[in-house]
């Protein structure tokens, strides 16, 4: 008997509308505020279902997670297959804080002429790009590093030796002063006015990869990108047992002292440099890595005007795994630079395993070791 009275009642408010409605000009305008006020009306006489029965179970998306390559941490996005891209990163003084580093998947310094040191920045798609810098020139060595992941490498410029090398290993930089700047580099204004030329060129992510495709460079790779196991972040899996570590300093130079603070809230090490904090100038925040790597490897000068060095890029060596507030002995092999290193504990024969997460790796001299100090 309701639904009968429902209907009738709804039926004399339609004809009413319509006669309201007789001045509009077109059927189509009365035809639509009909339509809207039906879907309306049949949406408040609807039965309501109670909480609890199968009616009233919603669907609720579940975001599919994958694996980031370079960490082995869970995202949103799938970048299986997708190349990494390894960016050349002045730090010095004035070009601190730099833009960009706390989203790198992996970040390593070394040593370059003047006691200073360099950090390469490797991101596992150009899509993670976003105002990176500021980049500079390049040494042959962070060709070696770059090859490590199959990274393409961005930069600004080269030195004669860098440029040799690139050449013998038909290797296309992404390179910031050849050509225009733009599409992929820009030279920031603010960066300009506070802190020079020289330390003003940003990296941006959408215009690299279209300079990539204009110069052929390969997106994608079939290559492992890390030359290590990563734990899965799923598993409850415990890392091997090693001595105490919760505070690290490295001693690139007389001039040059990082030092990393390991903190078991967050079970990551705090970066500090120049006497204070580590800052990604684009976050504010502290830079932390949940991986820090020491690598061992011999050491030149290979051009005594300028005191530009080289780092070897075939051999083998030893270093240290820090994490999880402790460090263990590793040791490393390569046939040669165009390969990634391979890693191993400290029997040489053990692939080395680390944990998911961000890592920082330090590659300095094997004179370097008592620079190392782990407390």
């Amino acid at each position: 008997m309701k639904k009968k009275t429902l209907k009738i009642i709804t039926a004399l408010l339609l004809v009413a509308l319509t006669a309201v409605l007789c001045s509009c000009d077109t059927i189509n305008d009365i035809n639509g505020i009909i339509k809207k006020y039906t879907a309306t009306t049949e949406a408040e006489t609807e039965p309501r279902t109670e909480p609890g029965t199968e009616a009233a179970t919603e669907q609720i998306p579940v975001t599919e997670k994958y694996t980031d390559p370079l960490t082995g941490e869970l995202i949103e996005k799938d970048l299986s297959g997708s190349r990494p891209v390894a960016i050349v990163i002045k730090n010095d003084r004035l070009a601190a804080p730099q833009y960009g580093l706390s989203e790198a998947g992996i970040v390593y310094e070394a040593a370059v002429e003047g006691g200073m040191t360099r950090l390469l920045a490797v991101y596992s798609s150009l899509s993670n790009v976003n105002n990176v810098g500021p980049v500079i020139d390049s040494r042959t060595y962070f060709y070696d590093f770059a090859a490590n992941h199959d990274a393409m490498i961005a930069l600004a410029g080269s030195t004669a030796a860098g440029k040799e090398l690139a050449a013998k290993r038909e290797i296309t930089a992404l390179d910031a002063i050849v050509g225009e700047l733009e599409p992929g580099f820009e030279r920031n204004a603010q960066l300009i006015a506070e802190r020079g030329s020289e330390n003003s060129i940003l990296a941006k992510g959408s215009g690299l990869k279209f300079r990539a495709q204009a110069l052929g460079i390969e997106l994608k790779t079939d290559k492992a990108v890390v030359p290590y196991r990563i734990l899965d972040v799923l598993q409850n899996r415990e890392m091997p047992d090693g001595k105490h570590c919760s505070k690290l300093s490295i001693q690139f130079s007389a001039n040059m002292n990082v030092s990393f603070t390991f903190s078991t809230l967050t079970n990551s090490y705090s970066r500090f440099q120049y006497g204070d904090k580590h800052i990604d100038a684009g976050t504010g925040k502290q830079l932390t890595f949940t991986n820090i790597l020491i690598i061992f490897a011999d050491q030149s000068v290979i051009n005594s005007a300028t005191g530009e060095l080289n780092i070897s890029a075939s051999g083998k060596g030893t270093g240290y795994y820090v994490y999880g507030g402790s460090y263990i002995p590793i040791s490393w092999t390569r046939t040669g630079g165009e390969y990634p290193i391979k890693l191993y504990e400290a029997d040489g024969k053990t692939p080395l395993t680390v944990s998911a997460g961000s890592t920082y790796i330090a590659v300095m001299s094997t004179s370097q070791r008592g620079r190392v100090v782990m407390e």
